[in-house]
């Protein structure tokens, strides 16, 4: 049981790493004007979301 709990507790580190990893590459890319304007920035959200769910089916 200790086993799966500490498998748990690694993956969960895991993914806060990847979160903090995702908001440097976002600050980095505000910090260097790489910032899509905002109807662009929703246009490509709503594009890799499409692309995300048709990869699931």
């Amino acid at each position: 049981m200790e086993f799966t709990a500490m498998d748990r507790l690694n993956q969960k580190q895991e993914n806060d790493t990847h979160l903090l990893r995702m908001l440097d590459r976002g600050i980095d890319d505000m910090e260097a004007k790489r910032e899509l304007p905002l109807e662009d920035a929703f246009r490509k959200i709503t594009e890799l979301r499409d692309i995300r769910r048709n990869a699931r089916v």
